[in-house]
């Protein structure tokens, strides 16, 4: 996929297009499958007694959006809206344990929602239980808006298939899609919306080169709730929801940037996300030597649950580390969270100054807050590890002796005291962890953490 850069509109669309256009032969085997499913599920439903269900097809795939290549499957399995919880639990979950049995292999990936992930003939299916509500303003769980989205796209895409395909491979391209928490990008739904309101692939990213922080897309024009998010896209089907809540700042603001560059000098090289290989330990070591940074990494055993019930808890243990080293004034200039299913998971410091002098200050209270005072001069007024203590305009202040001075000790010592700890990675961590330094992060043997830091370490946006 190479073309001059000067290559114009029309001839780029084309190129690409003829790249990520799923082809006949693709579709007619993701219908035969589908079909299959959906056979299966009427089949098992009704030996199970189930006669009120009714499967639907949703995803991208029902929607004629999808790429070339992606052989993903969604079908959701609805129930009456007023089928109790534990009667929609016990039933969705014994047809799904049926379920599981069609496929070549299958994964129970619910937490609060049955839910199970299937692989059969190449395809990668997830079945999702629901219940049949009225609306998506209506919803009993959470996935019940999905079907709503489903046929509000079916209705307003017609004649934009072809711009969302471009518009999700340009987003692929430049490493702003898929809105899981590891990634924070745009996710399908998100892109299809866009599309509609702006009317097409390139005018999208001529509104985007505009965005600012907050910019407010409401389709249906009924938005109820505010949100503080970098974009807001109301949901056209549930009025409170924010589609484009998943998407960071870094993303979003990413999105603009490549928006703009893309605009002044169209190219095919947008569509094609860069690979980095792994870092070699030659590399690595140049690249730490030259940096001359402090790294540290915490790893531990990934624990058995869902991508996205974990890195919400990586990225809190992430951030409390870091700003447990800045209290202790160590400078984090990155940190990174890096998750291998069934194996290993990393929180990655790198910092500026590793060892800290001896001596440490300590501001306390104003001397009239009398209470806060007392406990300060009572701490530190007489300590054998205090070298001295006085009042400097208000406050008390004592300069002590440092208790860690170097980054490693310190998280060692604070893990379980101060560091935010999600109940997985903490039960994970009372089984084990390792907290390696430079040299000893070699000993990881994970090809794809050596890509990821890679890519988080030597990728830059080109302008």
């Amino acid at each position: 996929m190479k073309t001059d850069t000067k290559d114009d509109m029309t001839n780029i669309r084309e190129m690409v297009l003829s790249f990520i256009r799923p082809t006949q032969a693709e579709k007619t085997n993701l219908e035969t499958v589908r079909k299959g499913i959906i056979d299966d599920i009427v089949k098992i439903a009704r030996r199970e007694g189930q006669l009120d269900i009714i499967p639907i097809s949703v995803g991208s795939a029902e929607r004629n959006t999808w790429l070339r290549g992606n052989h993903d499957i969604d079908v959701f399995i609805s129930y009456p809206e007023d089928t109790s919880f534990n009667e929609f639990y016990q039933k969705s979950k014994a047809l799904l344990t049926e379920m599981a049995k069609t496929g070549d292999s299958w994964e129970d990936r619910h937490s609060e929602h049955p839910y199970i992930h299937i692989r059969k003939e190449g395809f990668e299916v997830d079945l999702v239980p629901c219940f049949r509500v009225k609306s998506g303003a209506e919803i009993k769980s959470a996935v019940d808006r999905t079907p709503f989205h489903c046929v509000y796209i079916k209705e307003n895409i017609r004649g934009l298939e072809e711009d969302v395909m471009l518009l999700k491979q340009f987003m692929k391209g430049t490493g702003v899609y898929g809105s899981e928490v590891r990634t924070g990008g745009f996710s399908g739904y998100l892109t299809e919306l866009l599309t509609i309101h702006c009317g097409g692939f390139e005018q999208v990213l001529k509104q985007a080169s505009e965005w600012k922080h907050g910019t407010l897309i409401d389709i249906a024009a009924h938005q109820t709730i505010e949100h503080d998010d970098p974009l807001v896209v109301v949901d056209p089907t549930d009025p409170k929801r924010n589609v484009a809540a998943a998407l960071s700042l870094t993303k979003f603001s990413l999105f603009i940037d490549r928006a703009r560059f893309f605009l002044k000098s169209p190219s095919v090289e947008y569509f094609s996300k860069k690979e980095y290989p792994p870092l070699t330990a030659e590399e690595y070591k140049r690249l730490a030597e030259k940096r001359g940074t402090k790294w540290i990494a915490v790893s531990f055993k990934t624990p058995p649950i869902a991508e996205d019930t974990l890195y919400p808890q990586l990225f809190r243990l992430e951030k409390s580390l870091k700003e447990i080293l800045t209290r202790n004034e160590f400078t984090a200039v990155n940190t990174f969270s890096w998750s291998e299913e069934h194996k290993q998971s990393i929180v990655f410091l790198e910092v500026l100054n590793d060892l800290l002098p001896p001596l440490q200050k300590r501001v306390g209270p104003p001397v009239w807050n009398e209470s806060n005072a007392a406990s300060f001069c009572q701490k530190y007024k007489d300590s054998p590890d205090t070298f001295s203590f006085a009042i400097e305009n208000e406050r008390y202040v004592a300069e002590v002796l440092r208790k860690h001075r170097s980054a490693a000790p310190l998280i060692e010592d604070m893990l379980f005291k101060e560091a935010a700890l999600g109940r997985h990675v903490r039960d994970s961590l009372k089984d084990g962890y390792e907290i390696l330094q430079n040299e000893d992060i070699e000993k990881i043997e994970s090809e794809a953490f050596w890509k990821f830091m890679n890519e988080k370490l030597a990728a830059r946006i080109e302008p």
